[in-house]
């Protein structure tokens, strides 16, 4: 009975360990497929990407924003050309951006010089509505820790029993988490990414998405409603009002100093962006100084003009008009940030 006990469980162990190694090994042949909305940007880096020093990676409020041919004539003017790419993706949050810089420093592009981050808190849900292989992709196990630090630390302020009792209140995060790692590592459902008809779908839109100069930017829309814009400024009044410093909660700030410290191993500058997003939270690391130059536009007192409602589509993002003023901004601040040792 013993030595039947024994065998099984040696039998277990094997097929564990096959099931491991196939994986790893699959994962080294055939990294996981890019999907649709990341895929045509990181394509067209890949193939242009010498021609470009300066590269912007952070959500559509970047994405639909930063205008490269305003930004790189701003920088001329200032002293400092450049030659921007806008690798802004809709709902690219970290710790999703995170991986995707990773595939962009993985090109070695020859000339990059500097990298501006969007700077937002790691999540550790993500939008549904973006589908399954869009969360699967990036679930490696470093981005995978950084979810499961949030979601069992989403303060910073937790001590170990609060973590054990989060355990069972996150168990969702946790579990959800979790199985994308293993669906990943797994390779589930690659199959389907290699025939004709899923080739041609992650490429619909390219260019779409690397919009009409295909330098990353696209146009943003009209002004909200005036419906829209009351509910946009008493919420945006809760926020000024509640407004108070606070550090990033830890798997936050691991995230972008560890990005911080990739960007200088490829030889180029990392800057950290916070758009004039509708929270007011000023955003600080948990020490002193931040791992990289941060250019914050999130103060509705000091930047009220990104703040009115005129010059907004939404609760998110600018109008055309207001994108264009602000990569001017942006630009002259970079030059500013870019200067310093």
């Amino acid at each position: 009975m013993r030595r039947e006990v024994a065998r099984n469980l040696l039998y277990a162990l094997i097929a564990l360990a096959a099931f491991i190694t196939t994986g790893a090994l699959i994962h080294w042949l055939l990294p996981p497929m890019t999907p649709k909305g990341v895929a045509a940007k990181l394509k067209y880096f890949c193939e242009h990407k010498d021609e470009f020093d300066t590269v912007i990676v952070g959500t559509s409020q970047l994405y639909y924003a930063v205008s490269p041919k305003i930004f790189d004539a701003t920088t001329r003017e200032n002293g400092m050309p450049t030659r921007t790419f806008n690798f802004g993706i809709d709902a690219m949050h970290p710790p999703e951006n995170f991986y995707v810089l990773d595939q962009i420093l993985e090109t070695k592009p020859k000339h990059l010089k500097s990298v501006l981050l969007e700077l937002g808190e790691v999540r550790s849900r993500w939008f549904s509505i973006l589908g399954t292989q869009r969360a699967v992709y990036w679930h490696d196990w470093p981005r995978t820790q950084l979810t499961l630090k949030k979601a069992l630390n989403p303060r910073g302020n937790a001590n170990w029993f609060t973590q054990v009792t989060r355990l069972w209140v996150a168990r969702q995060d946790l579990a959800s988490n979790l199985a994308l790692f293993g669906r990943r590592f797994a390779n589930v459902g690659r199959i389907a990414d290699f025939l004709p008809a899923a080739g041609q779908e992650r490429f619909a839109d390219a260019a779409v998405e690397l919009g009409l100069d295909s330098d990353g930017y696209r146009l943003s829309g009209g002004a909200m409603s005036a419906e829209r814009a009351a509910s946009y400024q008493q919420w945006l009044a809760r926020e000024i009002s509640e407004a108070r410093p606070k550090p990033l909660d830890p798997a936050t700030d691991q995230g972008y100093r560890d990005a911080a410290t990739r960007i200088r191993r490829a030889g180029a500058k990392p800057i950290f962006v916070v758009t004039p997003v509708i929270f007011q939270t000023p955003v600080q690391f948990g020490q002193s100084p931040p791992p990289a130059p941060i250019i914050a536009f999130n103060d509705a007192g000091k930047f009220p003009e990104y703040y009115d409602a005129k010059a907004r589509v939404d609760e998110s993002h600018l109008t055309r008009e207001a994108a264009e003023k602000f990569t001017v901004v942006l630009a002259r601040d970079f030059v500013r940030a870019a200067a310093q040792p």
